[in-house]
């Protein structure tokens, strides 16, 4: 929403929203990008893009996966985001921490793949992580989960 200022002629945005991401220089994050006319664009809203890496790449890692097939992206993308989680520190007692918050996006790239994520947080110290990763694993078990096809993906 747009509205002029008060007497200097300029006018000021205000944004009522998501919170946007905060980007930090010498972070790595994980960016979906689209080809487009006009060259690449991203393809999620801003404020849904702010995924942590960890500082190193896990081992073995590919730098680029654009000619990779759609299994070994979500395969990459999912060694990613474990890896970011595992390097969290442990949760202050009574909270799961940051570590809980990689799951969802795990859970989308690789369904019932995602199965061994989940099985390493079981032996978290904290029990409230414990319990998050055991109410992963028995979504995905319930649902008698495989891995997602490309087709089956949900697009931003």
């Amino acid at each position: 929403m747009v509205h002029p200022a008060l007497g200097d002629g300029r006018q000021r945005v205000a944004y009522s929203g998501p919170p946007l991401a905060d980007l930090r220089p010498g972070k790595r994050y994980l960016v979906f990008l689209r080809r487009a006319r006009s060259g690449w664009e991203v393809a999620m809203p801003v404020y849904a893009i702010e995924e942590e890496l960890a500082a190193v790449p896990p081992r073995g890692a590919l730098r680029d996966l654009s000619q990779a097939s759609t299994g070994q992206r979500y395969q990459a993308l999912a060694q990613e985001l474990e890896n970011a989680a595992l390097a969290q520190p442990v949760p202050p007692k009574g909270m799961t921490g940051e570590a809980a918050s990689y799951s969802p996006s795990v859970f989308d790239l690789l369904g019932g793949c995602a199965e061994p994520f989940h099985r390493r947080f079981l032996s978290s110290p904290s029990p409230e992580l414990r319990a998050a990763a055991s109410t992963w694993l028995d979504l995905v078990r319930s649902r008698h989960l495989a891995r997602k096809e490309p087709s089956e993906q949900t697009s931003y």
